[in-house]
C-alpha cells in the first residue's frame, strides 16, 4: 500500500476518516455520511483512484456502503466505506460524477434499498417491475 496515499489522505481530512490498512494491498476508510462526497472525490481528482466497483450489505447497525477505488500507480485498493441508517438508508450518488457507479448504485438499490439522491436513472435494475417497491431482498428484514 502506498503510505503516502493514506497519510495525504488522514493530513486532508483529520480524524473525519478512519483509516484501517489491511494488507500492503488494501485500506478501508470510513466516513461519515456527509464527508462521502468529499472523501470519495478526493480519491479519484487528487489520488487518481479508478472506480472499481461498489458493493453494499445489510449490517446489524445499517446498510454499508463500500466504494472501491484502485490506485493503478501501485497496485492497491482504498475501500471508502459508510454505514446508512435503516429502515431508510440514502445518500448521494456519486453516478453524476462517476458513470461506472450507475449500474452499480440501480443494483444496491434494487436490492438493498438504498436510496441514490441524485441518480440519473433510479429504476429497479435486475428484479420484477411488479415486485413490491418496499421489498428489497438483500435486507435482513426480508
Amino acid at each position: 500500500m502506498s503510505k503516502e496515499v493514506l497519510e495525504r489522505l488522514k493530513t486532508k481530512f483529520g480524524d473525519r476518516v478512519d483509516v484501517v490498512e489491511r494488507s500492503a494491498r488494501r485500506a478501508y476508510v470510513t466516513v461519515a455520511n456527509e464527508d462521502w462526497i468529499p472523501v470519495t472525490r478526493y480519491m479519484h481528482e487528487e489520488e487518481k483512484g479508478r472506480l472499481c466497483t461498489a458493493t453494499g450489505s445489510d449490517r446489524p447497525t445499517g446498510v454499508e456502503l463500500l466504494y472501491h477505488f484502485g490506485i493503478d500507480r501501485d497496485g492497491t485498493i482504498v475501500n471508502i466505506r459508510t454505514i446508512l441508517a435503516k429502515p431508510f438508508p440514502r445518500i448521494e450518488s456519486l453516478a453524476k460524477y462517476y458513470p461506472a457507479a450507475d449500474f452499480i448504485e440501480r443494483e444496491i438499490f434494487d436490492f438493498l434499498g438504498v436510496e441514490f439522491d441524485g441518480h440519473p436513472d433510479p429504476r429497479k435494475l435486475l428484479s420484477s417491475h411488479d415486485r413490491p417497491a418496499d421489498f428489497h431482498p438483500m435486507r435482513r428484514d426480508e
